[in-house]
């Protein structure tokens, strides 16, 4: 006979002498599936040596003799207590099993809502009468909390302003417990950019809404684990890192299993078919490479099916990832003071965010009208191609997600803060699809010096006939060259489509080129649009001798105040 004390579990003998078998260890609640037909088992609570509580549900379709020696060796490996002997074991596991308890709690094989609660591998939080807990067969790393809410707005949240990838990336953090109550898909971001471009550090404020960095996980091991993956990050942001480690030849079909959101037919040993698991989710991923350029490899071609579910924006900022550093001297230092502080503020967001959402009368209705309005509000009509509507609704739905968030006093931003962010964020999209900077600078400026001398010859000056010349240029007061959008993505890009976006985000870095329609980059004179830029100054700046002398032998027939008459044929449409 076992009898349970403050300090432990004692047997007693026949003589009623009391001996310590275990440290507190008790039967928290009998815990069932949801129709209480399957999933039982029964939640247990013990303390560690250090008396910490540690809490986990006992499967009892699971209790024999080889899974009975699995679990004495978790409650070992945590800290619990117990007196050597096979007696010892054997008579608590079986005062475990058999001990009443009248609390019920249900089962869930995966995270998130559940019964008006949000349930994760480490705590349930929300509206609800019968608790549940989390029983599933991949738990992770426990969700880490450090600082508080306050800490996280002050330290990170409010230097995210001004910064669209930063705003993309925590409205992909919060936007992944509501994509359920949505008629969206699952779906991915993918922030392309090349090595210390900060699109690390915009994965590592994202994934602090939930933990510390060990929330990350990588494709290389994605790739193997997918399903239990997927399954501990129902309704909540998968973050992966390290998209270019992904093997070619897998990197399609994990994309398509993430997003469908349902786990594969499997037979069990009788023949009867396992049970087949769903998700919901959201993942967030950083890569040096775009999908194109991976496949490109194998000779393989990115899928349209494939575009809309991994949705690839590049670092288009002034500074990369970063357009606004908040009086940091550098990019750099930004950076660097971003990833100090969400190693000391992390895990809280969540909490709040998935509580506040718990209070909604009719969450699903209060979401979809908010991201349906501001879909409404953004400047593309609804009846473009479906691809592309696609997309603009998943931009949507993030942007929803943090104006919501914005409205009941969780991000430190203004109103509309989130959805002009991520409105620039789809006009970059929009503009060059599967985009990225990712090319070295020698490339793009060996391609732009070889362009500047095939195009030398081929201009006529503003104001006189444009017959043959394939743009215009003006020499006052720096020599500037306007060549139609079209024709300079044609003549850039050599294998993928990215090299476009890529080249363009370059220049205007470097001042090499103008534009003023600010996030298309393109420099628009009526109802066309052109790429100006300064041939003379990148020849200097980079050191190439090219004769553009010509240019300047017949300044006196050049009337700078006059418009450029432009040829509608080398217009662009949108």
């Amino acid at each position: 006979m076992l009898k349970a004390k403050v300090d432990g579990i004692y047997s007693l003998n026949k003589d009623g002498e009391e001996r310590k078998i275990s440290g507190p260890i008790e039967v928290k609640a009998i815990v069932s599936s949801h129709d209480k037909r399957d999933d039982f088992g029964r939640l247990l609570e013990w303390k560690n040596y250090f008396g910490l509580p540690i809490r986990e549900v006992l499967p009892m379709g699971e209790v024999d003799d080889n899974f009975a020696k699995k679990f004495k060796k978790r409650l070992l490996r945590s800290g619990f207590q117990l007196s050597p002997g096979k007696y010892s074991w054997e008579s608590l596991l079986a005062y475990l099993i058999e001990t009443p308890c009248n609390k019920h709690a249900y089962s869930a094989r995966q995270s998130g809502w559940v019964d008006g609660q949000f349930v994760t591998p480490d705590w349930s939080i929300g509206q609800y009468e019968t608790p549940a807990v989390y029983v599933g067969d991949f738990a992770g790393d426990s969700l880490v909390e450090s600082g508080s809410l306050l800490d996280w707005q002050q330290n990170i949240g409010k230097y995210c302003r001004g910064n669209p990838i930063m705003i993309l990336a925590v409205c992909t953090a919060l936007a992944a417990p509501i994509i359920g109550w949505t008629d969206l898909e699952s779906f991915g971001i993918q922030i392309v950019g090349s090595s210390k471009s900060g699109k690390s550090t915009v994965m590592k404020v994202a994934a602090s809404i939930y933990s510390d960095q060990t929330y990350w996980e990588t494709w290389s091991s994605t790739s193997n684990g997918i399903e239990s993956i997927a399954r501990a990050r129902n309704n909540m942001l998968l973050c992966l890192d390290e998209f270019k480690q992904c093997p070619a030849q897998d990197i399609g079909q994990l994309i398509y299993h993430l997003c469908n959101g349902v786990s594969k037919l499997r037979s069990q040993q009788d023949g009867a078919l396992d049970k087949r698991y769903r998700w919901r989710t959201i993942f967030l991923s950083t890569g040096e490479l775009t999908l194109e350029e991976l496949l490109l490899g194998i000779n393989q071609s990115v899928s349209a099916g494939q575009s809309v579910r991994l949705i690839e924006v590049p670092v288009f900022s002034k500074y990369d990832a970063f357009e606004n550093t908040h009086g940091f001297t550098s990019a750099k230092e930004f950076a660097e003071y971003l990833s100090s502080c969400v190693g000391k503020y992390h895990g809280t967001f969540i909490k709040s965010w998935v509580e506040a959402l718990s209070k909604f009368d009719c969450p699903n209705n209060e979401v979809i009208k908010e991201y349906k309005d501001i879909r409404e509000q953004w400047p593309w009509p609804k009846n473009i191609e479906s691809q592309a509507n696609n997309v603009l609704d998943k931009f949507a739905m993030l942007a929803a997600a943090g104006e919501i968030a914005i409205n009941l006093g969780l991000l430190p931003w203004h109103l509309g803060e989130a959805k002009d962010a991520l409105e620039q964020v789809a006009t970059i999209w929009l503009d060059d699809r599967n985009s990225t900077e990712n090319s070295e600078s020698k490339k793009i400026i060996k391609k732009l010096i070889k362009l500047i001398n095939k195009w030398r010859h081929s201009l006529s000056p503003r104001g006189e006939s444009h017959n043959g010349s394939i743009g215009f240029f003006e020499s006052e007061p720096d020599l500037a060259w306007y060549i139609p959008q079209q024709l300079f993505k044609s003549e850039v890009i050599e294998s993928v489509a990215h090299e476009y976006s890529q080249t363009v985000h370059y220049m205007l870095q470097k001042g090499w080129a103008l534009s003023n329609e600010g996030a298309r980059r393109t420099f628009k004179v009526g109802g066309e649009r052109f790429i100006k830029f300064f041939p003379e100054k990148i020849c200097r700046e980079c050191g190439e001798s090219v004769d553009l002398s010509h240019f300047y032998e017949n300044d006196n027939l050049l009337n700078s105040n006059a418009n450029p008459t432009f040829p509608v044929s080398q217009s662009e449409n949108y």
